[in-house]
């Protein structure tokens, strides 16, 4: 794991006193996550906002770091996390842009499934949420990419939160990916992500929330992150969890269709 360069005396300093930094939450090679307290808005005014405070470590993200800001500053749904401020700070010289959202009380699901699998009901709570997200993202033709058990939180009250839309694509611009690549996390790319097709769709991420359940449910990936494999000759639900109700397999086995179109749409999926 990257270390983390930063100190919260420091990170308070820069941003001139208007947050109280606590714990860290996560730290890669994108940023450092800390959660923290706005205690003043830029223009002054008294405010007592959780948030976890991003701190973006690698400049060559920038552009994807703006796309998310825009396209997060024009929605807004209790599915996906709040963006509360954003903007650029000086730390050890260097100029480094911070992004304040929404605190979300819970989990990611990776640490979630790291103390065991998650039973139907639980899952039921939290996956219509992060449906309703991909279907409010893709209403303004934007597509998530990146749908994998770090960027979805469990509340602690077990709805759901799709966070981290720093890899989101909106289909009118243009992509900052190479072409021939491919962005997103191996082991969770849908067929067409895999093939690095440009023209993806909310189905894209329908699959790879498909994954994710499964991997709820089951507490292991389901084809041990074999990504070929998962684009190509997805698994039955009933092969990864034999007890799944039948009406469950059933809707996973959609979801994990190769060709895009035989997937059920994120509204169709609400209604189970």
């Amino acid at each position: 794991m990257p270390a983390n360069p930063f100190e919260p005396a420091q990170i308070e300093a820069a941003l001139g006193g208007r947050y109280r930094v606590g714990i860290e939450l996560r730290v890669g090679g994108q940023g450092a996550v800390f959660k923290a307290t706005r205690m003043k808005t830029e223009d002054g005014k008294a405010v007592a906002d959780e948030v976890a405070l991003k701190l973006h470590l690698d400049p060559r993200q920038d552009v994807r770091v703006e796309r998310e800001i825009r396209a997060m500053e024009g929605l807004s749904h209790h599915a996906l996390a709040r963006l509360v401020e954003h903007g650029f700070c000086e730390l050890s010289g260097v100029r480094t842009r911070y992004i304040a959202w929404e605190f979300i009380e819970g989990q990611a699901l990776d640490q979630r499934i790291s103390s065991g699998s998650l039973n139907v009901i639980e899952v039921a709570d939290f996956a219509p949420d992060v449906c309703a997200a991909i279907q409010v993202i893709w209403s303004k033709r934007i597509v998530h990419r990146d749908i994998n058990p770090r960027n979805v939180m469990m509340r602690s009250r077990g709805s759901g939160v799709l966070i981290d839309l720093g890899g989101a694509r909106h289909l009118d611009e243009t992509s900052v990916t190479a072409a021939g690549a491919t962005f997103g996390t191996h082991g969770y790319l849908s067929p067409e992500q895999y093939r690095a097709e440009r023209a993806l769709t909310s189905a894209s991420d329908i699959f790879s929330l498909g994954v994710v359940i499964l991997q709820c449910l089951s507490r292991s990936h389901p084809t041990t992150f074999d990504q070929l494999r998962l684009a190509t000759s997805p698994p039955r639900a009933v092969d990864v969890v034999p007890n799944a109700p039948k009406a469950v397999a059933s809707v996973l086995d959609r979801m994990l269709q190769v060709r895009a179109a035989f997937r059920p749409t994120a509204a169709e999926l609400q209604q189970y």
